[in-house]
């Protein structure tokens, strides 16, 4: 029997989301929560295999919930779902942890199966969410691949080649003896004058234009 934890701040969702899942006879929802920090102290609580989370809560985030868990509860998978389909909201979600991520559109029983899938270690993604992302990277590429070095500053090459190296902020600082805030700067000219925003795609893009 997996266990699932379902918070949503909408009583007739939290309500509708349990209907669905507990549905399937291999589901049993062993509480509901309000808010995010309700989330947080229920999941201690009840220890669920799977939780399913609004993105968008009172209190404390759907996102800084989901982080929580990752640190705090490993074992506790987590299933996001949201209204937004931002890919960027999507990368930081499954960069924070997030082992699913359905829009609100999905139905109930395609929701009980992720729930399924996501306990048995498995990753989900809905259809939607995975064009926003494909169509996203290839903007991203086509930006960079139209762009060149030569608008950015040598104190922003610099940042720029220890990004390419997989350097942190911190050792970027270390290294060219700038404070954090002075990185932030030159890493926010850098985003503005690439038009690449994500790090991952920014060191990709310092490697194909041959930034040494």
């Amino acid at each position: 029997m997996t266990k699932v934890l379902v918070a949503d701040d909408f009583p007739l969702v939290r309500e509708a989301l349990t209907a669905a899942l507990e549905r399937h006879p291999d589901i049993e929802v062993v509480a509901m929560a309000a808010d995010g920090i309700e989330a947080l102290e229920f999941a201690h609580e009840h220890q669920p295999d799977v939780v399913v989370l609004d993105l968008q809560m009172p209190r404390m985030s759907g996102l800084v919930v989901l982080k929580r868990l990752a640190s705090e509860l490993p074992n506790a998978r987590v299933l996001l779902l949201t209204a937004c389909e931002e890919p960027d909201t999507v990368v930081d979600a499954i960069s924070a942890g997030a082992a699913g991520f359905l829009t609100k559109r999905t139905g109930g029983a395609a929701l009980a199966e992720a729930v399924l899938a996501i306990s048995r270690g498995e990753a989900v993604l809905s259809p939607s969410l995975t064009a926003c992302l494909v169509h996203q990277l290839r903007r991203d590429e086509a930006e960079g691949r139209d762009r060149t070095t030569g608008s950015l500053s040598a104190s922003e090459l610099n940042v720029l080649r220890l990004i390419a190296d997989g350097c942190t902020d911190d050792q970027i600082g270390r290294t060219l003896y700038m404070s954090p805030r002075t990185v932030q700067s030159r890493l926010a000219q850098i985003r503005a004058k690439t038009g690449v925003r994500r790090r991952t795609l920014l060191a990709r893009w310092a490697i194909e234009h041959l930034v040494s």
